[in-house]
């Protein structure tokens, strides 16, 4: 590898390392201000875990959260437990 390549190979390695450094930080910012956000849910008296159930359904779309359901409950009436 010539001098020419082998620097233009490690400016565009600094250029990506900057770019995910500073994306793995911003990571961090949000997860932390999610974890803040559950702890105030949770001082209120929230059910963390059924908000993030929600959260998680509310993606899925409301197809997805039906057909999820349905299945959830063919399952639990199978097994008694309905």
């Amino acid at each position: 590898m010539t001098v020419v390549l082998q620097n233009q190979l490690a400016s565009q390695l600094r250029t990506y390392l900057r770019a995910l450094e500073q994306l793995e930080q911003e990571k961090q910012e949000i997860s932390s201000a999610i974890k803040e956000t559950m702890d105030e849910a949770k001082r209120e008296g929230l059910d963390v875990k059924a908000i993030r159930k929600i959260v998680k359904l509310r993606k899925q779309g409301r197809d997805n959260f039906e057909e999820e359901e349905s299945t959830l409950f063919n399952y639990m009436s199978a097994l008694g437990m309905r």
